[in-house]
């Protein structure tokens, strides 16, 4: 009975960190989808002008996001849509929304609407170009009892970002 009492609760643990493993990266990977269309969406969406573009794939990922919390009011996400243009001085931020509370700073156009923008050296937009930018942080709560059974947890932020080019 000793033994079985072990042997039951090695398997608990295990089973309850191999949930939590699984929920990680289901919620990555929809991050990373997430990311994807939401760039591919500023560059080739529907709209009259390039900030109802911008503002209509906001509003598509946020829908898109279920069971991720992107909506404006949630404080465990935050989704950052960015139009960066190339100027013969450098990359420059065009326009920028954002949608969350969850408090974290956009790699690519740190300065906001106006500012310089970094990205990496694969990306290459012709002069007078735009390159769209999606960027997701998101605050990973553990589902299981894991972290208070062990001690023992996955990192609780996740950030992803894609780049789409635009005319």
């Amino acid at each position: 009975m000793v033994e079985f009492c072990f042997i039951l609760l090695t398997l608990i643990v295990l089973a309850y960190g191999l949930m939590d493993f699984c929920v990680a990266i289901y919620e990555k990977q929809l991050i990373v989808n997430l990311t994807r269309e939401g760039a591919n969406l500023s560059a080739r969406g529907s709209g009259g002008s390039p900030e109802q573009v911008m503002t209509n794939a906001l509003d598509a990922i946020m829908q898109e996001a279920t069971p991720l919390n992107l909506s404006t009011n949630s404080p465990s996400g935050l989704l950052i849509l960015t139009s960066v243009t190339n100027n013969p001085s450098g990359y420059f931020v065009k326009q920028q929304l954002k949608s969350g509370l969850l408090s974290a700073q956009s790699k690519v156009g740190r300065s906001g609407v106006g500012g310089s923008a970094v990205l990496p050296n694969s990306i290459v937009a012709q002069p007078g170009h735009y390159v769209y930018v999606a960027e997701i942080f998101y605050k990973f709560n553990v589902p299981a009892p894991l972290k208070t059974l062990i001690n023992i947890s996955i990192t609780n932020q996740f950030y992803d970002v894609a780049y789409f080019p635009g005319s």
